[in-house]
């Protein structure tokens, strides 16, 4: 008799190319939370939510998330996918604008100089909607916010290492292999 043995559930978020840059891990991870074909959404419950974003580099300490918390993560998270997948779009950035406005925070400064956002409240959304701000500007201000990429098959959010910058898949083993065989098989249908 055969024993079915299932998987266990990966609670973290997918891997990264090598060629991600360190201080990006945490804003890709987060945008990455989405729900695809293989992986469930991470922010419908606060326990999903919370085993989520402690296996991502975004100051999560661990503390119990609300409904309202994790709704407020999913908002922000939409937001941001919008930008990267439409970064010209005014409306993108309002709702970022829109989303981050319930997190309070201030400027922190120190030598070097070094300036970071920091969470006013101890509020654990607080804290992460901070971290993930502090990643969005570093990635702008060094030009890498342009480098994001959404798969054009499964959405996943990306950091387009290449040269020319036209990366499309998230990866090319897996999305890019299964589009072109999708191209494929459909132009040689017509022929028939």
């Amino acid at each position: 008799m055969l024993k079915h043995v299932t998987a266990p559930i990966d609670d973290g978020p997918p891997p990264q190319d090598d060629g991600t840059p360190s201080e990006l891990h945490g804003l890709i991870d987060f945008l990455n939370s989405r729900a695809t074909a293989r992986r469930p959404e991470r922010f419908d419950h606060p326990a999903s939510a919370a085993a989520f974003l402690s296996r991502c580099a975004l100051d999560y300490d661990g503390r119990p998330l609300t409904a309202a918390d994790t709704a407020r993560l999913k908002v922000l998270r939409d937001a941001l996918v919008h930008a990267v997948e439409e970064p010209a779009n005014p409306e993108a950035w309002a709702a970022i604008n829109d989303a981050t406005a319930t997190a309070p925070m201030r400027v922190q400064t120190a030598v070097g100089p070094t300036i970071a956002l920091q969470a006013q409240s101890r509020h654990p959304a607080d804290a992460v909607i901070a971290s993930v701000l502090n990643q969005l500007t570093n990635a702008a201000i060094t030009g890498r916010w342009q480098r994001l990429g959404a798969c054009a098959r499964c959405r996943r959010v990306f950091y387009d290492n290449t040269r020319s910058h036209t990366r499309r898949w998230c990866s090319y083993a897996n999305c890019g292999n299964r589009a072109n065989v999708a191209a494929y098989r459909s132009r040689t249908k017509k022929r028939r």
